[in-house]
């Protein structure tokens, strides 16, 4: 006959371990959510010459929502990840989200908690600050100025679909998370 568990006033390994994956798998998913939907920006779904930068979305909305789980490692990782499926030189989109981190740290207490239009309004003003200087790094690379207006319909693109990309991420942070993680 077996001993019961409940006698020892432990429970058995296999709790605590599934308890640890689950923490630990709960405080990776703001990355891991925001690498598919890189991966899912870069789907030929629609004919698009112009893929808005879902990473700049979900580099934006992690900071100022969670970042006790997302920290410098996820925006290099997701800056990586951007520079291997994009056509973009390498470095160009890790400095990119390198220069959303520390600007999203300064504007943190300005937009945090309040209601989502000003939110919205913070990622414009970080978005266009952010890709003015990517594409002066960029112009800086090729020894000649790149088209403006390429990189302001970006912009406009990447500003437009930021409702719904944070929407997804909503969804994520309220039904899969824990306040645990």
């Amino acid at each position: 006959m077996l001993p019961d568990r409940k006698f020892y006033g432990k429970r058995p390994m296999n709790d605590d371990f599934r308890e640890t994956l689950t923490l630990y798998m709960q405080r990776l998913l703001p990355l891991l959510s925001s690498l598919i939907l890189l991966l899912l920006a870069y789907m030929p779904f629609f004919p698009m010459a112009f893929h808005p930068e879902v990473s700049l979305i979900c580099v934006y909305y992690w900071m100022l929502h969670r970042p006790d789980v997302f920290n410098l490692f996820s925006v290099f990782v997701i800056g990586l990840a951007a520079d291997l499926i994009s056509s973009s030189p390498w470095g160009g989109n890790v400095f990119e989200l390198l220069v959303l981190y520390v600007l999203v740290g300064y504007l943190l207490k300005y937009v945090n908690g309040k209601p989502f239009e000003i939110m919205w309004a913070g990622f414009v003003l970080s978005c266009l600050v952010v890709q003015l200087a990517k594409w002066f790094v960029l112009s800086f690379y090729y020894s000649q100025f790149l088209p403006l207006g390429m990189m302001i319909f970006s912009f406009l693109v990447t500003a437009a679909v930021y409702p719904l990309v944070s929407l997804i991420n909503v969804f994520v942070q309220n039904k899969l998370m824990t306040d645990e993680a």
